[in-house]
């Protein structure tokens, strides 16, 4: 009986061991169901979090591409701002030196006619005082030939016919 007893000791033992065994079985399946939902939900949570950092890197990324080309929109006016006044500035220029010359060449002409127009003022002179002299020279010569005629008036008035 001893073997008999044993063998249902034994078998008790076996029957204990695999119900022991079938609920250490059950908790393992419930923990692996518990750590594949933690898992599944930790995914869930990472893939969530990634694209959110996706999109907030791509915002951030398009943000400062959009501050970039506002900057170098800003810089680029000024600098075209710049340049239209260095255009303007050496167009002014040329304007006034253009001027200048043209101021010069009337200046000079100026001078030229100024230069005739004495030369004609003293030619003037010239002549009129010429024409002064030469007219005074005939008034003193009529005045001699009136002197010489007034004396041989005098002559003939007085000689022998107006004795007579």
């Amino acid at each position: 009986m001893i073997t008999k007893e044993n063998l249902v000791k034994q078998h008790a033992k076996v029957a204990e061991d695999a119900v022991s065994a079938e609920a250490e079985a059950l908790a393992l399946k419930d923990q692996l169901e518990s750590v594949t939902l933690l898992k599944l939900t930790a995914e869930d949570r990472s893939s969530h979090l990634d694209g959110a950092l996706k999109e907030s890197i791509s915002r951030s990324l398009q943000e400062r591409s959009n501050i970039l080309i506002k900057i170098s929109e800003e810089k680029s006016q000024p600098e075209a701002d710049i340049e239209q006044l260095k255009s303007n500035i050496d167009t002014c220029e040329r304007e006034i030196n253009s001027l200048k010359y043209e101021l010069h060449i009337v200046a000079e002409e100026l001078e030229i006619r100024n230069e005739e127009k004495n030369m004609s003022t003293v030619r003037s002179a010239e002549v009129a005082d010429k024409q002064h002299l030469e007219g005074s020279k005939k008034i003193a010569k009529l005045e001699a030939e009136c002197q010489r005629l007034r004396g041989l008036f005098r002559k003939k008035l007085h000689g022998p016919a107006a004795m007579a």
